[in-house]
């Protein structure tokens, strides 16, 4: 046993082969918390699961003594009140579905008057997950209990980044993972001492970091929906597909000056990153499948996100955002029939015009430069 107890919110794929496996490196015992109950009867027989490596060989590590709970277990309260890190990994689209079992956390905490620091931090596919996840926990404690935040309990924000693998094994907790991780928390928001944790970053400039995923991503969504209308099934496919790539090259460089000129950072350091990110998507053993990628576009179309945002930046700079408008077109083309954002957004455009979604989807006006040249 160690004498540092982490508990992780989200015992899916990237709770277990990405932050528990970071966290149990650095010398943490893992407490999972999850609502699938068949995920947390089969964490507490086993026990324990691999995760395997992959990079130019396959590596395996054993993540051992880990064990798990529902969120409305009283044993899981108990288990939060002793814990020096909290994170979640549960999905953008239910983080405020975690604030009440936190919330009830930090009231036994502030009850017991513990002084030991704790950091909570929302591992998640958003920009500034962890202030958002703190907004929606604030209603559910008094004002002692905020108090007591202040002093002893941290929400920094995160930027987090590693693909899963499908993978079959004996054990279903096993988790195929990439070699490439990136973890980046902001420095100015801390109350405990996190420099010991192997694989995690701390930054004092973590929003350009933050906005630099979402502007990277620009390029990632654009290979789903391009690869998905030349009839791709794997993002692989379509980075190795000639026209997509000198177009999803283009955008990520008018995203990168962008970015560059917006946070006062080095446009050589962006495009290091377009370099690591398109080596990754090329790999042909991480078999992605556009539709993946391309899920929920209308979220992906909205004015803080991957498209968007990107190009107003650009347009702010006086860059012409050409290769992101064709990303953007091709999103509303998505069609697929199982995605329900897709056929929502299909209804929308068919039923309402594409005004409608540049306005009301978009954040744009008639009057933005960037919603004439979509137009």
């Amino acid at each position: 046993m160690n004498n540092k107890k982490a508990i992780l919110i989200g015992a899916g794929k990237i709770g277990r082969g990405f932050i528990g496996q970071v966290l149990f490196d650095s010398g943490y015992d893992l407490v999972f918390v999850d609502t699938a109950k068949s995920l947390v009867d089969n964490i507490n027989q086993y026990r324990e699961y691999k995760v395997i490596v992959l990079g130019a060989q396959e590596q395996e590590y054993k993540i051992d003594n880990v064990r798990a709970y529902s969120p409305i277990d009283e044993k899981a309260v108990d288990e939060f009140v002793e814990a020096d890190i909290v994170t979640t990994a549960v999905g953008p689209g239910i983080i405020s579905k975690t604030a009440d079992y936190i919330a009830r956390g930090i009231t036994k905490r502030a009850a017991t008057k513990s002084e030991k620091p704790l950091t909570i931090i929302a591992c998640e596919n958003i920009e500034f997950g962890s202030t958002k996840l703190f907004e929606s926990i604030k209603p559910l404690l008094n004002d002692q209990q905020m108090e007591y935040c202040k002093k002893y309990v941290a929400f920094p924000d995160a930027e987090v980044s590693r693909m899963v693998i499908p993978v079959e094994d004996t054990n279903p907790l096993t988790v195929k993972v990439e070699q490439y991780m990136e973890w980046l928390v902001d420095a100015t928001h801390l109350t405990g001492d996190l420099t010991k944790i192997q694989g995690l970053t701390l930054t004092r400039n973590a929003v350009a970091y933050i906005k630099r995923k979402i502007y990277t991503l620009t390029g990632h969504a654009m290979l789903g929906y391009l690869g998905y209308e030349n009839g791709y099934k794997y993002i692989y496919q379509a980075v190795y597909d000639d026209s997509i790539f000198e177009t999803v090259y283009k955008a990520l460089i008018e995203s990168g000056k962008g970015w560059s000129m917006e946070y006062g950072e080095s446009e050589e350091k962006f495009n290091e990153y377009i370099t690591i990110m398109l080596r990754r998507f090329a790999d042909v053993r991480l078999k992605d499948p556009c539709v993946r990628i391309c899920k929920e576009p209308i979220r992906k179309l909205s004015q803080d996100e991957r498209f968007i945002e990107p190009a107003l930046t650009a347009l702010k700079h006086g860059i012409m955002p050409s290769g992101i408008i064709t990303g953007i077109k091709s999103v509303l083309k998505f069609d697929y029939a199982e995605d329900e954002q897709a056929v929502e957004l299909r209804k929308m455009i068919k039923e309402n015009g594409l005004s409608y979604i540049l306005k009301k989807i978009c954040g744009l006006s008639e009057d933005d430069l960037l919603y004439k040249l979509i137009a």
